[in-house]
């Protein structure tokens, strides 16, 4: 619910993944109207929970948090907080889910509050981008614990010494706002100090050339970055379309996007694009089934 994609056809990416994951077991969370619209023979292990309302895109975040309870966003993260389902997934409002992550789940120690983060391709690997889009200004302390969550992201990925770069105007260590050059500063003493692996300020020119592990960022800036990299990315597909076989395996297509992870909070929730296609939507589900299976919060606890 919520998406700029109809639930019934997002519905097909569950009835999907029912049939490729055949021991998981799902909870969809609808309206009487939507679930109207899909197709129910899904099979046996899916179990439906009516919602009485829905958090629109252009909802204000807090406002509906507080007035729309009912809601389906918001019975997912009840379920999730009192630990009747595993993961959350949803392409809904993101403000909402920053909203509700913060306020109905624990955060991870040490952290003040949840980040978007994002897996991209390089060149010489994948990325993280941590924030993209969860807190639209943020203190230089908060880029720090940002640091440590995408940090711990990629030390579960089995990369053992994550280098960290800060997005900035340009890679002097004067350069950019009071926040940014606090948090260079502070980088490069844990660098020193052997806590990290500080690589400096990266301009984003050079964000996928691969030369580092993580991208540290507000969520305005990051989101930014993200939504201009899917527009240059679908601009050059469609240039190449008809030259090349297959131009789709080599650049970063939305509807190949497996979403982002709100990180920081001890639960598992997975945020998918709000205008993702049933193959990013089934991405975003798989992800999540992922995280679950690889005991991904006691990981990032234990790295933190």
């Amino acid at each position: 619910m919520g998406s700029d994609c109809s639930p019934a056809e997002l519905f097909k990416a569950v009835q999907q993944i029912v049939v490729d994951f055949p021991k998981i077991h799902f909870k969809l969370f609808a309206t009487q109207t939507a679930l109207q619209s899909i197709k129910l023979q899904a099979g046996s292990h899916i179990d439906f929970c009516i919602s009485q309302d829905s958090i629109e895109m252009q909802d204000d975040p807090l406002f509906a948090f507080r007035k729309k309870k009912q809601s389906s966003l918001i019975l997912g993260f009840k379920h999730l907080k009192k630990k009747l389902i595993d993961a959350f997934v949803t392409a809904g409002n993101t403000g909402a889910i920053i909203t509700a992550s913060t306020l109905t789940l624990p955060l991870l120690p040490g952290i003040k509050r949840p980040a978007l983060l994002a897996v991209l391709p390089t060149e010489k690997g994948r990325i993280v981008i941590i924030d993209v889009g969860g807190s639209v200004a943020c203190k230089a302390f908060h880029l720090i614990q940002f640091a440590q969550l995408g940090v711990a992201f990629q030390r579960c990925q089995g990369i053992e010494f994550p280098k960290i770069g800060l997005l900035n105007i340009g890679t002097e260590s004067k350069k950019g706002t009071r926040e940014l050059r606090e948090a260079y500063q502070i980088l490069q003493q844990m660098d020193i100090n052997k806590e990290m692996i500080f690589a400096g300020n990266i301009e984003g020119r050079d964000i996928f050339k691969g030369n580092v592990d993580v991208i540290v960022t507000d969520g305005f800036t990051g989101n930014i970055l993200l939504k201009t990299t899917e527009g240059v990315s679908s601009f050059i597909l469609n240039k190449l379309k008809g030259m090349i076989p297959d131009p789709s395996s080599s650049f970063f297509d939305i509807h190949h996007y497996e979403g982002a992870i709100v990180c920081g909070i001890e639960r598992v929730v997975v945020k998918c694009h709000g205008q993702t296609s049933v193959e990013g939507f089934y991405n975003g589900i798989q992800s999540a089934v992922n995280l679950v299976n690889q005991e991904f919060i006691h990981k990032i606890k234990e790295s933190l």
